[in-house]
């Protein structure tokens, strides 16, 4: 989780449980208890007080100095990353040919070359790229947000670059991450932005939902996308200003 998101919620009264990994998920219903894998004594002890469908959620911890925990919930939103599928596209003949990392990452040089294949290019989800200091940077494919997603970005511009100069015989540029901030959507007219021009500042609720927009529309490749996109925006506030309107009205039809 990036910093930005840390603070933000935290300042929200947001309980952040960072550190921990799901050991299992239980479901506490009027009938049945449901359980994914077996469950701790402590664990069951909560879910028999409630009646109601709830969840219980036993939590073990992924770093030294914490202790497991068991919280209960109405409501779990499971989220997964992605993974490469670089392993399922070596030749069965020679498995171990690309070097390729625990995560099913093929390392890359500065200039996003794949190490010992000059005419093989990695980026994003696929690559492992390390800065000077020797760690590993994050890069996942989205446009702008947190910084990983910044990295993959960033690294389309160097690789399209880079493949042309080595059809050309042109120098390689390697690549050099530039961190352009932080921000995220916290739902309908609510985000919040961190530029990395202005140390400290953070905006948050509408003023941060414009200007997370503002600097989505920007980062967006061409004209024609940022027409399109700026298209759906206003459609959909559109539709959801009628929306509002016509509740608003059914309320006070029904009130009189």
């Amino acid at each position: 989780m990036c910093v930005i998101c840390c603070q933000v919620l935290s300042a929200r009264k947001v309980q952040l449980l960072l550190g921990y990994f799901v050991r299992c998920i239980i479901r506490v219903g009027e009938d049945d208890t449901s359980v994914m894998p077996v469950a701790s004594a402590s664990v069951l002890n909560i879910a028999s007080e409630h009646n109601s469908e709830k969840y219980i959620l036993e939590l073990q911890p992924a770093i030294k100095g914490l202790e497991s925990e068991s919280i209960e919930a109405d409501l779990v939103l499971w989220t997964v990353g992605s993974k490469p599928l670089l392993p399922q596209l070596e030749p069965s003949r020679n498995p171990q040919e690309l070097p390729i990392n625990a995560r099913g990452q093929a390392e890359t040089d500065e200039t996003l070359r794949v190490k010992g294949h000059p005419r093989i290019f990695a980026l994003g989800d696929s690559s492992a790229l390390r800065d000077s200091d020797g760690r590993l940077l994050p890069a996942t494919a989205q446009l702008f947000s947190c910084p990983p997603s910044q990295v993959a970005f960033q690294q389309a511009d160097f690789t399209g670059w880079n493949l042309w100069a080595a059809i050309n015989d042109r120098p390689l540029l390697p690549f050099r991450f530039q961190n352009l901030g932080e921000m995220m959507t916290l739902g309908r007219n609510d985000a919040a932005l961190s530029p990395s021009f202005v140390e400290g500042l953070t905006l948050e609720g509408p003023i941060g939902h414009t200007a997370r927009k503002i600097a989505y529309l920007i980062r967006l490749p061409t004209d024609e996308h940022r027409l399109k996109v700026g298209v759906s925006w206003l459609a959909k506030s559109a539709i959801d200003s009628v929306a509002v309107l016509q509740s608003t009205l059914t309320k006070v039809l029904q009130g009189s």
